[in-house]
C-alpha cells in the first residue's frame, strides 16, 4: 500500500512539473532567421526562377515569396516547401520585385530576406508540344475529333495552333490552320467526311509571337455505325443467342454490349480484334445464364485505335429469352 501511495505521488509531482514547465517555456514566439542568398536563377519568357539558401532551424515549415512591380509595396503571390520558386505568366516588359520569408511549424514568420528584381523579357520560343493524341467519334453527338497533349512547361503561352491535313508528313502554313485553342484540348467539327483519315499537328504560340516547332504528327478516321442483324429488335431469342452485325470498313475491331436495361447494367461484352473477312460478323454469347421471360438489350461499338475509345457506337436493340 505504501508502494502504491509513493508511485501515485511520484507521478502527481511529475505531472505538475510538467505542467509548470510549460507555463514557463509557453509557446514557440521565435521566428526564423531571414532566408539568405536570395538570387534570380532565370528571367525570361514571362517567368522568372528564384533559389535561395535553406534555413537551418529543424522546426522550419515553409517559404513565403512576396512579389512586387516597386520595391515598396509587395503582396504574396505563392509558397514553397523547398529553396526554389517559378513565377509564371508575367509581363515581358515589366520589372518585378521579389523577398522570401521563413514560417516555422508554429505560424512564425521572419523577416523579409534581402529584394531581388528581375524583368521577363521574350527570349526563346515556346517548346515542342509533346503527347498530342487524335481519337474520332461518331455519336448521338455528332461527327468530330477530340485532341489532347500535354499543356506545355512554359510561362507565357498564349494560344495553340491547330492543323489538320488529308495527307501525312505535312507542313504545317496558314492553308491547313484550322483553328486556334487556349487550352490543351480542342474538338474538330469543321467540315468532317466519314472514312476520312485527317492527319494533325499543333503549335504553341507565346504571348510576344513567336512560334514553336510543330508538333508530332497523329491521326485518325471517322468510322460508320455498324449496322445490327440480329437478333431483331424486340424478338424472341433462346439461352444462347448468336449476336450479327455487318463489317464496319477500317475499323480495328468491336465490342458487343449486352445489359439488362437501355441505359445501363452491363452484364457482358466481347472485344473482336482485326477485320473479318466475311461482310457480317457472328459472335455467340458466351456470358452468364441468362433468365427466361427477361428481356435484354444489346449494341455494338467500333474502335480505330484501343478499345478504350470508342469510335462510332449502334443503335440499341432488345430481346426477351422465351423457352418452354
Amino acid at each position: 500500500m505504501r508502494n502504491f501511495i509513493f508511485v501515485l505521488g511520484l507521478i502527481i509531482l511529475i505531472s505538475g512539473c510538467s505542467r509548470q514547465m510549460d507555463e514557463i517555456t509557453g509557446p514557440d514566439k521565435t521566428p526564423p532567421s531571414p532566408p539568405q542568398g536570395l538570387y534570380v536563377y532565370f528571367a525570361g519568357d514571362g517567368m522568372v526562377i528564384l533559389i535561395w539558401q535553406n534555413n537551418r532551424e529543424p522546426d522550419l515549415s515553409f517559404y513565403k515569396v512576396y512579389r512586387g512591380t516597386d520595391s515598396i509595396r509587395f503582396h504574396l503571390v505563392g509558397k514553397s516547401t523547398e529553396n526554389i520558386f517559378t513565377d509564371k505568366e508575367l509581363d515581358y516588359d515589366t520589372t518585378y520585385f521579389y523577398y522570401i520569408t521563413a514560417v516555422d511549424n508554429s505560424g512564425n514568420e521572419s523577416e523579409p530576406s534581402s529584394i531581388v528584381s528581375a524583368k521577363p523579357v521574350n527570349i526563346y520560343p515556346p517548346t515542342q508540344p509533346f503527347g498530342l493524341a487524335v481519337f474520332a467519334h461518331n455519336d448521338p453527338d455528332g461527327i468530330y475529333f477530340n485532341l489532347n497533349w500535354y499543356k506545355n512547361p512554359d510561362g507565357d503561352i498564349k494560344l495553340y495552333k491547330i492543323f489538320r491535313a488529308n495527307k501525312p508528313n505535312f507542313t504545317p502554313g496558314d492553308s491547313n490552320l484550322i483553328a486556334t485553342s487556349e487550352t490543351n484540348f480542342f474538338r474538330d467539327t469543321l467540315n468532317l467526311s466519314m472514312n476520312q483519315r485527317y492527319y494533325y499537328k499543333i503549335v504553341a504560340v507565346d504571348k510576344g509571337g513567336l512560334e514553336s516547332k510543330p508538333s508530332f504528327e497523329d491521326d485518325d478516321i471517322i468510322l460508320k455505325t455498324p449496322e445490327l442483324i440480329e437478333p431483331n429488335d424486340n424478338s424472341i431469342t433462346g439461352y444462347d443467342p448468336t449476336f450479327k452485325f455487318k463489317k464496319v470498313e477500317n475499323a480495328n475491331g468491336y465490342i458487343i454490349f449486352l445489359s439488362t436495361s437501355k441505359y445501363g447494367n452491363e452484364i457482358w461484352k466481347k472485344i473482336i480484334y482485326g477485320q473479318n473477312q466475311s461482310d457480317t460478323i457472328s459472335v455467340n454469347y458466351t456470358g452468364p445464364s441468362l433468365y427466361n421471360g427477361r428481356t435484354y438489350f444489346w449494341k455494338v461499338a467500333t474502335f480505330s485505335k484501343s478499345e478504350n475509345i470508342i469510335n462510332s457506337i449502334s443503335e440499341t436493340r432488345n430481346f426477351t429469352v422465351s423457352v418452354r
